[in-house]
């Protein structure tokens, strides 16, 4: 190490000034009329900087620093003026010379309060934004300001790594890189972009409201800033290169990089972690002076992370993240493949075999286990041979990773041919390079080949065969090929690995393509468009199974919002009860079948004495439809009393009963909506007794206010825990005098039992039952048929004789062998299974998992439910209760993102709402609160 170099290192670890507090205060006092009440000591490397009254940062240095110092004070007023929102701080007068030490000056800075972004914890998609954003507006700010004494040289500049490093790994590859950075566009810039220097506000929504820390600023190439930024932001990551990415992306859209920028921002990356890893190590070793900050295992975390991505995958990952091409070749290899006369790789008629998740391959395999993807993978396999696999193809047994080839199933031995002319080169695999014509150069790769080809290599010339394994992998690669080539990546992975292992199907093969846009350009031309579909970026499912859905990729999802698949999706036993009964005898219900008259005795068994006459329907909007039409016929009355916000289905009639429909065309004059009984935004809360009786009373004054008018009420219908108003679990003590009253106004009860039956509330089978009463009719559907389209009205003999003078009443699949099959076996899983009980004791474990979560994120206002329905409502102050709509809309999308699906309900769109299948586990609980957790840390 040379003098001068030696003398950077001293700079760093000569240590900081030490003025004691009274010197400080005089300092303050005297040089800036500040008369401190706290001060209060930060870290430093060259400065010791003091905290005082939240307002000021004090900062004393070496007087030979004098010339930086100055540099950096004209710097900040520069940006206070030509970029005031900015969120830099503010100089308070100028430089001074301390009294007491004339070896010492000091100056004095506006406090920017926040939290450092290395201790802000998970990090959110829009934090990256909001940082990569600031510092490209620095960066713009800075573009053309000038100073007539730029600083001198410190020890953290890029050319400086040569010496640092001159004995690492990184030097052989990218130190030379770094003659390239005169050639780049030169200015102002922070230099010390790490993420002690960013300050961020509070979360969930947190934005950088701090830049800080200015010392290490001189004139450079641009990018090194943003390679500074990304180096230490990248540290202590999961996928340090998607941060990069994230950084480099919004960085580029408010101050455009060149394409020569972004070529060398990778290794410059690489550079100063291992430059911040090198001096860390040394500084820990020599126990010198230095940021402790910075003394983390993090940093050569980082060096090892960056050292197993190549250099030509971190640099393709950051064009792409810039828009430009990933690779420059990728178009000229592609474009001249497309027309080039290849010959073929293999000789016959090889079939497609398609091995992706909505593969029927799958079909008898479980999707969670692993071991049964893989084992009917390869029995596939053995069964369609000779056939090919195609390119991009998300292989479902290998968790949807993509595969970056095209693979040649077929007997070991079978002959195999270059399709195109090459010279072979040394690797583990064959690997042809090929240069066909001028500009154009690409390898293909043959792995899973028995070969001994070496040299020049004609076209159609045999290079080997099919190797033991069965199975011959072709790829097409615009980088020297080289062991790194991944056979299969993540979908989030495949742009850029697509344009590195382009696409070979040229000379083989065919490609996989996403159906996702294509389907959903089909829906909006033959759907209606108030047709919704989940989430921004809808997703296209192929199969489900148990609480999972499995998308086109093969990703599974937690399913925490399908209230239909009470038992879960696709569960054996129904699945084989409704084939079995589909293939012996599907009709209508005029015929006699023994099948019908078998499920309505167990359904009946499973509601009070009395309610045991049954009308199947297809759906519940049906079900409370007629329940509606027969109540109105048998009391000749018309005017339904229901609850505020309900929602009892799409018919026409049950429309006008349900205010989340009628708002949109007008409340009819004979619906009369009721307050929500909501304990947690309502008159009547959680510690009033009588909230139940109270909020009854707004229910049975209106029977009474009608009744007084001469139109007394047919009905009252109600659901038996309101989904639509937002998972309102009913107060004790509500339902009772209700129905009280009805009876005695002669209207008809109706508990609309489509949501929240079949066991779901746990304590009870069917909801009316947690409240002590009877009703008149109960509808039901949804659940019925664990996705079947099963629906029913029960009601008593009595009310189902008055309604016969009506004339016949018959559905045409109401009822239909399939429908009560599927039915049956539901009921009888149900009960074997203890699913009811499970709904119990799981759904109180997730509820109290929650109001754990509860605790640390005051997002969350309140948590509630029954058995297995609760609802999280989200608001933006726990005082106010103010809806937090569009945050909730936000977290259900970072939830999807997580793997789980939940959705937003409630009239304000506020509220989780989480229904799973009662074969819902306390793992599920688990990973649906953990998810949670992390989407409300990360924010937004």
């Amino acid at each position: 190490m040379t003098p001068a170099t030696d003398e950077r290192y001293r700079r760093i670890t000569a240590g900081v000034p030490r003025l004691s507090d009274s010197e400080l205060r005089d300092l303050l006092h005297n040089g800036f009329g500040v008369s401190a009440v706290d001060t209060r000591p930060l870290a430093g490397e060259t400065d010791q900087n003091i905290r005082v009254d939240n307002s000021y940062v004090l900062k004393v240095c070496s007087a030979d620093d004098l010339v930086a110092v100055r540099f950096q004070n004209a710097l900040l007023r520069h940006l206070a003026s030509a970029a005031p929102d900015l969120p830099v701080p503010r100089v308070v007068g100028d430089v001074i010379a301390v009294p007491s030490r004339p070896d010492l000056v000091a100056r004095l800075l506006t406090w920017l309060p926040g939290t450092p972004l290395a201790e802000a914890g998970r990090r959110s998609a829009e934090l990256y934004a909001d940082i990569g954003e600031t510092a490209g507006r620095l960066a713009a700010a800075t573009a053309s300001w000038q100073h007539p004494q730029p600083p001198p040289a410190h020890y953290w500049e890029f050319p400086h790594a040569r010496t640092v490093l001159a004995s690492s790994d990184v030097a052989a590859e990218f130190l030379p890189l770094l003659d390239r950075l005169p050639t780049l566009p030169q200015q102002v810039v922070h230099h010390d972009l790490n993420a002690f220097n960013l300050l961020v506000g509070p979360g969930p929504r947190r934005r950088v409201v701090g830049v800080i820390d200015f010392g290490d600023a001189q004139i450079a190439a641009r990018v090194t800033d943003l390679a500074v930024l990304c180096a230490s932001t990248m540290r202590g990551q999961p996928d340090p290169l998607r941060v990069a990415a994230a950084l480099t992306a919004a960085y580029h859209r408010v101050c455009p990089l060149t394409s020569a920028e972004v070529d060398l921002l990778y290794p410059l990356v690489a550079i100063r972690a291992a430059t911040v890893a090198a001096t860390t190590a040394r500084l820990a070793a020599g126990r010198e002076h230095g940021d402790p900050r910075h003394r983390s295992p993090a940093a050569a975390d980082l060096v090892r992370s960056l050292a197993a991505i190549p250099a030509d995958v971190g640099t393709a990952t950051l064009r792409h993240a810039c828009g430009f091409p990933a690779h420059r070749n990728t178009a000229v290899v592609t474009d001249w493949l497309a027309t080039a006369a290849a010959s073929s790789v293999v000789d016959g008629h090889f079939g497609q075999l398609d091995l992706s998740a909505g593969s029927a391959v799958f079909d008898d395999a479980d999707p969670g286990d692993s071991a049964a993807l893989l084992a009917a993978e390869s029995s596939a396999i053995l069964a369609a041979r000779p056939a090919v696999g195609r390119y991009g193809e998300p292989r479902f047994a290998s968790g949807g990773a993509l595969r970056t080839g095209v693979d040649v199933f077929a007997d070991p031995g079978t002959p195999v041919s270059a399709p195109l002319a090459g010279t072979a080169e040394v690797g583990a695999d064959l690997v042809l390079r090929h240069e066909p014509a001028p500009g154009v150069r690409f390898w293909t790769i043959y792995t899973g080949l028995s070969t001994s080809v070496a040299g020049e290599v004609a076209e159609g010339q045999r290079i080997g065969v099919v190797g033991a394994d069965g199975r011959l992998t072709v790829r097409v690669s615009v980088v020297p090929a080289a062991g790194w080539l991944p056979e299969s990546v993540g979908p989030e992975e495949a742009p850029v690995w697509q344009a590195l292992l382009a696409d070979p199907t040229p000379l083989l093969g065919s490609a996989w393509r996403s159906v996702t846009e294509s389907t959903l350009k089909a829906r909006e031309r033959h759907l209606p468009h108030s047709h919704p579909t989940y989430f921004s970026e809808p997703v296209t499912m192929v199969r489900a199974k148990g609480c999972r859905f499995y998308d086109e990729y093969g990703r599974g999802y937690l399913d925490a919002l399908n209230n239909v698949t009470l038992l879960g999706h696709g569960h054996n036993r129904v699945v084989t009860a409704a084939a079995r009964q589909l293939s012996r005898l599907n009709t209508n219900s005029r015929f006699v079948y023994n099948v019908l008259t078998e499920y309505t005795e167990a359904l009946t068994a499973t509601l009070p004495d009395g309610l045991d006459v049954v009308y199947f329907v297809n759906s519940g909007s049906e079900a409370n439809d007629l329940a509606l039409r027969m109540a109105r016929y048998l009391s000749g009355r018309d005017d339904v009393v229901i609850i505020e916000d309900a929602y009892h289905g799409y018919t026409a009639t049950v429309a006008d009963v349900s205010p989340s429909r009628y708002k949109h065309y007008g409340k009819p004059e004979t619906t009369h909506p009721t307050p929500v009984p909501d304990r947690y935004r309502g008159d009547y809360g959680h510690e009033d007794p009588q909230a139940g009786a109270k909020y009854a009373s707004h229910v049975t004054d209106t029977f009474d206010r009608l009744a007084a008018d001469g139109r007394a009420p047919a009905a009252f219908l109600y659901e038996s825990l309101l989904a639509g108003a937002g998972q309102i679990v009913l107060p004790p003590g509500y339902l009772a005098p209700i129905h009280t009253a009805a009876r005695q106004h002669g209207a008809f009860t109706i508990a609309d039992e489509v949501q929240v039956g079949f066991g779901r509330l746990g304590e009870a089978f069917w909801g009316f039952q947690t409240q002590g009463v009877v009703p008149d009719f109960v509808t039901m559907g949804k659940a019925m048929g664990n996705g079947f389209p099963v629906a029913a009205l029960v009601t008593t003999r009595e009310i189902s004789e008055a309604f016969d003078r009506a004339g016949r009443f018959f559905s045409t699949y109401g009822g239909n062998p399939v429908a009560c099959a599927v039915g049956l076996e539901v009921l009888r899983v149900v009960d074997e299974e203890r699913l009811q009980h499970n709904a119990f004791t799981v759904g109180q474990y997730l509820r109290d998992r929650l109001g754990e979560l509860a605790d640390r994120h005051d997002l969350i206002g309140d948590v509630r439910g029954q058995g297995l329905y609760s609802g999280v409502e989200l608001v933006t102050n726990r005082v106010t209760k103010e809806p937090a709509s569009a945050e909730t809309l936000t977290v259900c999308e970072r939830l999807k993102e997580e793997g789980v699906l939940v959705y937003p309900t409630g009239p304000a769109w506020n509220v989780l709402k989480l229904k799973p299948p009662l074969t819902f586990t306390r793992a599920h609980a688990d990973e649906l609160t953990e998810a949670l957790d992390r989407v409300l840390e990360a924010g937004w």
